[in-house]
């Protein structure tokens, strides 16, 4: 049997069903922190840090698991649990990681594949969940044997929200592999798993477990040093886009562990706890509608392909994500359309009499320059595990005149993604109103709905109280209003348009004022207490004295 491997991999064999299983571990190597700080900055965590402070999503309260292919006999699979990784005293609630044994060989040592994958999920420093201290850790093996249990009988219930898989195989035979498949996909749906799985390290072909799962979350890296394309076993879903999102990492591997840990900071905000937002449904569809697709100049998608073949939803953001669940959930409706939110989600089931509508509105004088949404629903496994049938459901936006805008309708995949924005075949939305249609043309279906929209102003402008006149009464607004994340209005200090009152809307003012002093600007760094507000409007009164703002427009 030939399989295709990444150098340098560790390679474990397994005997299931008398065939040979190679599993592979994808090959990752240690950085120093400053290194790893550099993927933080590409996700947008940073923006988060600032605006949310000791407010922070930390993954504390989230139970995760982490499966490991082992390496040759001794079989090891468990990361060094005196890592100071893990270690108390460095964890945001001072509490060691509990890491519970699921295949029963932890004494047989340290796998630094293992070490690494633990660090970037769920490590004190190169993860952004570290108070996530409740992990499973299973051997590969010996999940494919007594968890999914190939050999036949039920797959063992898992209590998990989120569960890394940093590894490729196959059983060689594809009657296995698309068991191996459905029962995997049986225990995501059944669970409420998010699973993340890598791909292989190459341009190879794509490995057929487990990134030809439907449920799953495949992971490629953001330089396209993956596999990727569409899935080919006969029998589940041939044709599929794969990878489904990319990471700013250096290895499959660490792509899909630190995705895996930004799903983990999903689960742990208190805008998602609690909420339909758990369902993993809903958190794949927060994770590829927020993703970015900046950073791929040739990224693309059709109406009947709604992944690019290489970055698939684009490169993973765990801030355009955070703000999705920040926007709340909006109720889809059989009738009139539920007017949204520029920011939100839902998790709903569509039934094929009731297609359920969502409205958006871009105001007069804004126009839409990104609207990313993502629709995620799970293919449905039968009890015995023979057979597979996966819902049909479709996307579709219409303008104000009922014109289809633009629509993702595939006949294989079990997403579908509507992406306007700059080199698109739609590149903005006017100011009008829009009509979201989710539908399926046969058996319902529970699904994940996340959308995103960044809009601005035709014309930006700092006068907020629109007197005419641009001075320090509009800069005491903007910095009444700094670090508001959505919704904020004109009103108060939203100069661009985009929603929130940050450094832009400051850059905008201090341009609308023609040269603005320093001492002003350091005024901006923080909001004052109330205590020192007096000295706030005295260096304002001392600024206006000096200088004569000139007029600015106002908006229409």
């Amino acid at each position: 049997m030939h399989f295709p491997h990444a150098n340098s991999r560790l390679l474990s064999l397994a005997l299931q069903s008398s065939m040979r299983l190679v599993i592979g571990a994808l090959c990752v190597f240690a950085f120093a922190s400053s290194v790893q700080a550099d993927w933080k900055l590409d996700i947008d965590y940073f923006k988060l840090v600032d605006a949310l402070g000791g407010n922070l999503p930390n993954g504390a309260g989230v139970p995760i698991s982490i499966v490991e292919a082992g390496g040759n006999p001794p079989i090891v699979y468990f990361p060094d649990t005196s890592s100071t990784e893990f270690d108390s005293s460095l964890d945001p609630l001072g509490t060691a990681v509990n890491f519970v044994d699921g295949s029963g060989g932890q004494a047989n040592g340290v796998s630094n594949h293992s070490n690494n994958q633990s660090a970037f999920f769920f490590g004190n420093f190169n993860s952004i969940s570290p108070a996530a201290n409740n992990v499973t850790v299973y051997e590969a093996g010996d999940y494919l044997n007594n968890v999914l249990k190939i050999n036949g009988g039920s797959p063992l219930t898992q209590n998990f929200r989120v569960q890394n898989f940093s590894w490729i195989a196959s059983f060689g035979t594809d009657s296995t592999d698309r068991e191996a498949l459905r029962r995997f996909d049986s225990v995501i749906d059944s669970d409420n798993i998010v699973a993340v799985v890598g791909l292989d390290n190459n341009t190879n072909p794509l490995p057929i477990l487990l990134s030809h799962s439907y449920n799953s979350i495949a992971m490629g890296r953001s330089d396209a040093l993956h596999s990727s394309g569409l899935t080919t076993l006969a029998g589940y879903g041939p044709g599929r886009s794969k990878p489904d999102l990319v990471a700013p990492r250096p290895s499959t591997s660490s792509a899909a562990s630190t995705t895996s840990s930004v799903a983990t900071f999903l689960h742990s905000s208190p805008t998602v706890v609690g909420t339909d937002a758990t369902n993993s449904e809903a958190i794949k569809a927060l994770l590829l509608a927020g993703a970015t697709k900046d950073e791929f100049p040739g990224w693309s998608r059709t109406q009947n392909q709604p992944l690019d073949d290489t970055y698939g939803a684009g490169e993973v953001n765990v801030y355009n994500s955070y703000l999705m669940t920040l926007g709340g959930q909006f109720a889809g409706s059989t009738g009139t359309p539920t007017p949204v939110d520029n920011h939100g989600w839902d998790y709903r089931t569509v039934t094929s009499s009731s297609p359920l509508n969502y409205e958006f509105e871009i105001p007069l004088g804004s126009t839409a320059q990104e609207l990313s949404i993502a629709l995620t629903w799970n293919v449905d496994v039968n009890p015995s595990f023979t057979t597979q049938s996966l819902a049909k459901l479709d996307l579709k936006l219409f303008d104000e005149m009922g014109a289809v805008v633009d629509q993702s309708i595939s006949t294989v995949d079990n997403v579908e993604h509507i992406y306007i924005g700059a080199g698109q075949g739609v590149s903005s939305l006017a100011p009008g109103t829009y009509r979201l249609e989710v539908s399926t043309a046969d058996f319902s279906r529970d699904f994940g709905l996340a959308w995103r929209t960044t809009t601005l102003f035709d014309t930006p402008s700092a006068d907020f109280n629109l007197d005419g006149e641009v001075d320090g009464v509009d800069f005491l607004t903007w910095q009444r209003g700094f670090g508001a994340l959505l919704g904020a209005t004109h009103s108060q200090g939203d100069a661009d348009g985009d929603g929130d009152i940050d450094q832009d809307d400051l850059t905008i003012l201090e341009t609308d004022y023609g040269l603005f002093t320093a001492a002003l600007d350091n005024l901006a760094v923080a909001v004052p207490e109330p205590g020192t507000w007096a000295l706030v409007v005295s260096a304002l009164l001392l600024f206006l004295f000096i200088k004569q703002p000139r007029r600015a427009g106002t908006l229409s």
